[in-house]
């Protein structure tokens, strides 16, 4: 166990023991409690664009503050879809003036995630997407994953896709195998 000093905002101490802790203005008994750093999510699905209803980019902040979460990563997967320079565009400034966390938007890998076209990798990153997915939708194309991945590549950009293919996991609830067989369920 020890002991952290914060002065003005900033950690000036950290260890086993602190002298300078005795004089301190607040002292927080953190026994069984865990200090963290900021988390980051990775994966959030906003109302915002198309959905405020639901949830906008103030109220996901407000959320992810609330629990801990110092940034979140926004998915592609809105409607209107964050397929183009304008709605990457559009989150950036939109949540730059209403979260109390730093949010960063992704791009849709495919043109309406639909996976059949890719859309402008190159300059929706230049305008803020800090990887490319099509969220919950995976590219059935192999070819077009194959092209997507090779051109994202070109611009060092992070690929992220649904390892899924819906043509074998139909109507299946686990992964194949002897176990499946043995349950008498359907298995991919």
């Amino acid at each position: 166990m020890g002991g952290i000093l914060i002065e003005n905002g900033l950690i000036t101490d950290i260890g086993p023991t602190i002298t300078k802790a005795t004089a301190a203005d607040v002292k927080i008994d953190a026994k069984g409690k865990a200090l963290a750093p900021g988390l980051i999510d990775l994966r959030v699905k906003t109302g915002e664009p198309g959905a405020e209803n639901k949830e906008t980019l103030e109220t996901a902040g407000d959320a992810a503050a609330a629990g801990g979460v110092t940034t979140f990563i926004v998915m592609p997967d809105t409607d209107p879809v964050l397929d183009s320079v304008a709605l990457v565009d559009f989150i950036k400034r939109r949540a730059d003036g209403v979260a109390k966390v730093k949010v960063h938007p992704t791009g849709g890998l495919t043109i309406g995630l639909d996976g059949a076209k890719m859309s402008e990798i190159g300059l929706i990153k230049q305008a803020g997407a800090v990887f490319f997915t099509n969220g919950d939708k995976p590219v059935e194309d192999a070819g077009v994953l194959r092209r997507a991945m090779s051109y994202a590549a070109s611009f060092d950009v992070l690929v992220a896709s649904r390892p899924d293919t819906p043509s074998l996991s139909k109507n299946t609830v686990m992964n194949a195998g002897a176990f499946a067989a043995r349950l008498g369920l359907r298995g991919a």
